[in-house]
């Protein structure tokens, strides 16, 4: 495992011991655009095989394997990796979800064609340092006919970062190469991510077989109106409403911090 590797295993070992109470707590919005949106491209077949690449505390996994998926979790951090097969055990769904270490930019333990969908959540291709590398290695293993969904951190977005910096510099290589610094204070944490473009993303899906169906920006709306991010039922489930009406309007892509696209292999 590279420098860069060891800094990105390194701070989700740390973060690992309170992913799912800061996911779901600051988050829970983020949750239900992001599951709104895998269940549009889920395979027919109830029992098929779905890769969660990068999959951490296994978020997604666990909602898969409730609606009868078998699923494989992989990521590089140990931390994460443990929390997983915690929650799976806990749950009762050791037959459903198998979790692996695996390096999404190299994964030759699986085969051609394996998986009937394939998700990439929580950014890993952004902070994968090998990025073109990982979007051909989703495509390989992805059968025809299946969705690879990915979030990535959006360039626009994460402009937001450097707002109240003075290094010029920083911004410069953020708008022309994508490249910006984790915005961490422990100086062990940080490490370069890569904030893409939504026409770079469709560029690299396209380019490996994926014919892009749908991209999305999470969130559009919400994080605009801070006087609305309350615990209100009724208000959070209208600013959701909010999100799913706009978010695949390209008009509001820049607004949010994240992208997430999904294609199906040709």
């Amino acid at each position: 495992m590279n420098d860069h590797l060891k800094r990105v295993a390194a701070h989700h070992d740390h973060w690992s011991e309170t992913y799912d109470s800061d996911y779901f707590g600051r988050f829970d919005l983020y949750h239900k655009i992001t599951w709104d949106n895998i269940q549009r491209f889920l395979p027919l077949e109830k029992d098929a095989a779905i890769l969660d690449a990068g999959g951490g505390t296994g978020i997604f996994s666990v909602e898969l394997a409730n609606i009868g998926y078998h699923v494989i979790l992989t990521d590089i951090s140990q931390g994460m990796l443990e929390k997983a097969r915690e929650k799976v055990a806990r749950l009762g769904l050791e037959n459903q979800v198998e979790v692996r270490e695996a390096d999404i930019c190299d994964m030759p333990q699986f085969e051609d064609k394996r998986f009937a969908m394939v998700l990439c959540e929580g950014d890993p291709l952004s902070y994968c340092g090998e990025h073109k590398a990982a979007i051909r290695e989703l495509a390989r293993v992805v059968r025809p006919g299946g969705a690879v969904i990915a979030s990535v951190d959006n360039r626009a977005g994460a402009l937001n970062w450097l707002r109240d910096s003075d290094d010029r510099e920083a911004v410069e290589r953020l708008l022309a190469t994508g490249q910006v610094l984790i915005p961490e204070e422990r100086p062990e944490f940080r490490y370069m991510s890569h904030a893409f473009t939504p026409e770079e993303l469709r560029s690299l899906f396209e380019s490996n077989g994926l014919a892009v169906e749908r991209i999305i920006g999470k969130p559009v709306i919400a994080h605009r109106l801070r006087r609305f991010d309350g615990d209100d039922p009724e208000v959070r489930e209208w600013l959701f409403r909010l999100e799913l009406e706009y978010n695949d309007d390209p008009a509001f892509y820049p607004w949010a911090g994240h992208l997430e696209i999904a294609g199906r292999k040709t």
